[in-house]
């Protein structure tokens, strides 16, 4: 019996040596490109333009 399991691994090791390895490849797809991105320092500026400008509104408006 153990003659028989010895055997049967070693022509599954041999037949996995002797293996061609010729399995279809799959192209890879490349990931697609990040979204655009503002930097950071025009973020802050229209933030702080956008403030200026609701703080003008709400002066003029308690002013009058």
């Amino acid at each position: 019996m153990p003659d028989d399991q010895e055997r049967l691994v070693a022509n599954a090791l041999r037949a996995q040596a002797t293996s061609s390895g010729m399995h279809a490849v799959q192209p890879v797809q490349p990931p697609p490109p990040p979204p655009p991105t503002l930097p950071v320092r025009w973020v802050l500026l229209l933030a702080l333009l956008f403030g200026l400008a609701a703080g003008t509104v709400a002066g003029l408006i308690t002013v009058r």
